[in-house]
């Protein structure tokens, strides 16, 4: 397939509103794909090169971009410049500037080389070649194919595909329908390789996708927590539960293959430079060959028995000054789970046995501390710990079923997180995504930005759906960073896996998650979260931001419609917003 020919079906899946247009398109582009070049468009229409947990990358942000567009087509950089400001897109901007360029006929396979070939440019002169190769790349291809070359190394390929998308669009495919996507998605939830996949698929059909295994290296989609109101509901539904603090800390997985040791993050991004100490201890203290570790990084005093709060923990998400960081704020990991263990797959055992293989591969060391755990089926000690654990600065605790094996990707209830609750008033925070913003008015009119519009994620559908608007919880300051962040995800029209009645001033690309605080979730026909036939959706009642996220949840992994269901189920009274 020529890279043109991919171009054209990016601009179809740019402009289109509706996912299941969007599973049509990607379904019959994947039909006109070799086995050669299937992980290769995988790749690129994520606006990849390699899956998202490695860590290969091009190197060549916006500045270096358009310095590239002005050698390769000689217009002086500040007219490009100029251009970009009026457009906002450079890929706009390349396919202006580029209308008289015509298609050299290089195929997927070949502009995919290349940029691997880029991003594995280094030393001396890195940058300068870095300009070169990819200048001589932009003047071969056509204007829209050039368009979207130039999105990929800035990470913004506007397309709104989600891997749900991607997933239902492979089995449509092969097989014309949605059947095959449990099998795909089971796959995805042990690979985190979309990539890997769709080459398995072509190559080796359903049975070599069955066949996929968790591998040291390839991090797992984590099992998340479901939610229940209080420690009576907890104890009715699980009886004889096994509790576990709940850490405000960044998930970690853990892998270690012989000498080599990698971290990644809930979002399966490649984090291990963040973690010195993790890494060391890893090393030094896991006598094991080969492991996967479940846990959460917090920063904690052990002398004082101190954790420390989130805003401290994130201090680490930076690419310099690590080290010394490490040494003024230094983080224990507490492990909860163990996924893998010399070369055996353990996630089918019960939760009571994973955890005895957690103390044993563990054991000694002190930087990698196995998170506690009693065992009740009473309500009264169940709330007990819960008071306790917030007490000591943590968010409450997680409950699990002792017999429950681990599931990748999955949200059930073999864990359930359980924090404040008084009947009748949502005290637990949920996890939003912004989905655009309103101008705002008085003095707001200096931010730009003046109240937000938030939504949840529907994992039936792989949408965004609105569930409140926000205007509290901001400083001034925090204010003008939204307006800022915000421009730079605007988009022209709603995005595609967005569903919304309402309509903000500026949509927002669903990226930028933030922790919300609210009265109580009430029912309300303005808004789409958990809406069907003549059923309202769900809404949020006086809702300020508490926090935002920090980049360790992705937009998929914000509070979902069933968690706002359950939530309000939970509730002690309900109402319909006006």
């Amino acid at each position: 397939m020529k890279f043109s020919q991919l171009a054209t079906y990016l601009d179809e899946l740019e402009i289109t509103a509706s996912r299941n247009e969007l599973v049509r398109i990607l379904s019959e582009l994947f039909q006109k794909v070799s086995v050669e070049e299937i992980a290769p468009v995988t790749y690129l229409i994520q606006g990849r090169l390699t899956p998202f947990f490695d860590p290969t990358e091009i190197g060549m942000g916006e500045k270096l971009v358009l310095t590239a567009i002005a050698n390769a087509y000689h217009i002086d950089k500040g007219e490009v410049a100029v251009k970009y400001s009026h457009l906002g897109d450079l890929g706009l901007v390349v396919e202006e500037l580029g209308q008289k360029t015509r298609d050299s006929g290089l195929s997927v396979t070949e502009v995919a080389g290349r940029l691997l070939a880029i991003a594995g440019t280094s030393g001396d002169g890195a940058i300068e070649n870095k300009l070169t190769l990819f200048g001589d790349l932009l003047k071969e291809l056509d204007p829209a194919s050039a368009k979207h070359l130039v999105r990929i190394p800035v990470g913004k390929m506007r397309l709104g595909i989600g891997d749900p998308t991607v997933l239902d669009a492979l089995s449509f495919a092969k097989q014309g329908d949605k059947s095959l996507r449990p099998v795909l998605e089971a796959a995805y939830n042990r690979t985190s390789d979309l990539g890997l996949i769709a080459l398995t698929f072509w190559k080796d059909g359903v049975k070599g996708v069955e066949k996929l295994q968790i591998t040291v290296g390839r991090p797992v989609r984590p099992e998340l927590a479901e939610r229940l109101p209080n420690p009576e509901a907890v104890i009715k539904k699980l009886g004889l539960v096994g509790v576990q603090p709940k850490y405000d800390g960044f998930r970690v997985q853990i892998h270690k293959d012989g000498a080599k040791v990698a971290i990644y993050s809930r979002n399966l991004e490649n984090m291990s430079l963040m973690f010195p100490e993790l890494i060391t201890a890893t090393k030094r203290d896991i006598k094991v060959g080969t492991a996967i570790l479940d846990g959460e990084a917090i920063a904690y005093n052990p002398d004082t028995e101190e954790y420390l709060p989130f805003q401290e923990t994130t201090k680490r998400r930076r690419k310099y000054g690590i080290d010394e960081l490490a040494a003024k704020l230094p983080l224990r990991a507490f492990i909860f789970d163990i996924l893998y263990v010399e070369g055996r797959d353990v996630t089918p055992l019960t939760y009571e046995e994973r955890l005895k293989l957690v103390e044993e591969t563990i054991r000694g060391s002190e930087i990698l501390l196995p998170a506690p755990l009693i065992k009740t089926d009473s309500v009264e000690v169940l709330t007990k710990e819960l008071l306790d654990n917030i007490s000591k600065g943590l968010e409450g605790v997680v409950v699990k079923r002792l017999e429950a094996p681990y599931t990748a990707g999955g949200r059930n209830f073999n864990w359930v997180k359980l924090k404040r609750h008084t009947s009748g008033e949502l005290t637990d925070t949920v996890d939003l995504v912004l989905l655009g913003y309103y101008f705002g008015k008085g003095k707001r009119t200096a931010f730009g930005a003046g109240g937000l519009l938030a939504g949840v994620y529907d994992q039936d559908k792989d949408e965004f759906v609105s569930i409140t608007k926000i205007g509290t919880g901001l400083t001034d300051e925090e204010w003008r960073e939204i307006h800022r962040r915000g421009d730079a995800l605007q988009s022209d029209s709603k995005p595609a896996r967005v569903n919304s009645i309402l309509t903000p001033s500026v949509w927002m690309k669903p990226e930028i998650v933030v922790e919300v605080m609210a009265d109580e979730i009430t029912r309300s026909p303005v808004h789409t979260a958990g809406q069907f036939d003549d059923n309202p959706g769900y809404a949020l009642r006086f809702p300020r931001i508490v926090s935002f996220r920090g980049g360790d949840k992705s937009p998929e992994d914000a509070t979902s419609v069933k968690e706002i269901m359950a939530m309000y189920q939970g509730q002690g009274q309900h109402r319909v917003a006006p």
